[in-house]
């Protein structure tokens, strides 16, 4: 059984013993201190029921409410003529008048009395009520703190990536500056080497045509050597001859 039925079980339990206090012969009324133990009965049954909403309907909720409400205006109206009846029965709010600090401590304080409890099952129903509710409160701060921390963390995360982008942003301006200088740069060592291309070919031909013109005079030069070397022998043959 989960805790939204075990408190919806101490509900239907509590209230019905609620009312017949208010309703029944047995019961003390007009007492100041019992309706007050009366109305802080209410109250505690008010807070258990919100923690009901997830195992019963609205309209059972409702309808335990509209009881409730009959009960506590029941317990006002008999406030306005109520009184502090002298008794030898205590309750736990009389310990809290001043009139009543130097009470005997051996007495015993029936409590639960009002109720139709012992003192021992009130204690063990407001104990386990209140074992509900802070582990409700707990379940709330743990998860208040994780979305406080989510949120945090997220806000973190959303300033990072901002951030990321701006950096990828100059960064990529700066690449692009760089490429467009490159090709700048490219652009004029490319004509250059186009220059110097020509250059080099202007030079193969002027070479060439050199090699060429060389060639031909070394001929011419052998030709008039081997002319002028045989005209020689010629005429020594002739000198000879003669």
């Amino acid at each position: 059984m989960d805790s939204g039925k075990a408190i919806l079980v101490d509900v239907l339990q509590l209230l019905p013993l609620v009312e017949e206090r208010l309703v029944g012969d047995g019961c003390a009324l007009p007492d100041t201190l019992e309706l007050t133990s009366l109305r802080q009965s209410l109250e505690l049954l008010e807070v258990m029921i919100d923690k009901c909403d997830t195992v019963v309907s609205a309209e059972e909720i409702d309808s335990i409410l509209q009881r409730i409400n009959v009960a506590r205006e029941t317990v006002d109206l008999l406030s306005k003529r109520s009184s502090l009846n002298a008794t030898n029965v205590q309750y736990r709010d009389m310990l809290l008048l001043p009139e009543h600090a130097t009470t005997c401590e051996d007495r015993v304080v029936d409590y639960g009395k009002c109720l139709n409890m012992s003192n021992e099952e009130f204690d063990a129903l407001i104990d386990e009520w209140a074992e509900d509710r802070d582990g409700s409160s707990v379940g709330v701060r743990s998860r208040r703190k994780s979305r406080v921390g989510s949120d945090d963390a997220k806000e973190q995360i959303r300033s990072d990536l901002v951030k990321l982008a701006d950096t990828m942003k100059s960064k990529a301006l700066w690449y692009r500056d760089l490429l467009v200088k490159d090709n700048e740069v490219l652009s004029k060592y490319t004509m250059k080497q186009e220059k110097q291309l020509d250059t080099v070919t202007q030079v193969a031909s002027e070479a060439s045509k050199l090699a060429k013109t060389t060639r031909l005079s070394l001929r011419q030069s052998l030709f008039m050597i081997a002319s002028l070397f045989l005209l020689t022998v010629f005429m020594l043959m002739i000198f000879i001859i003669t």
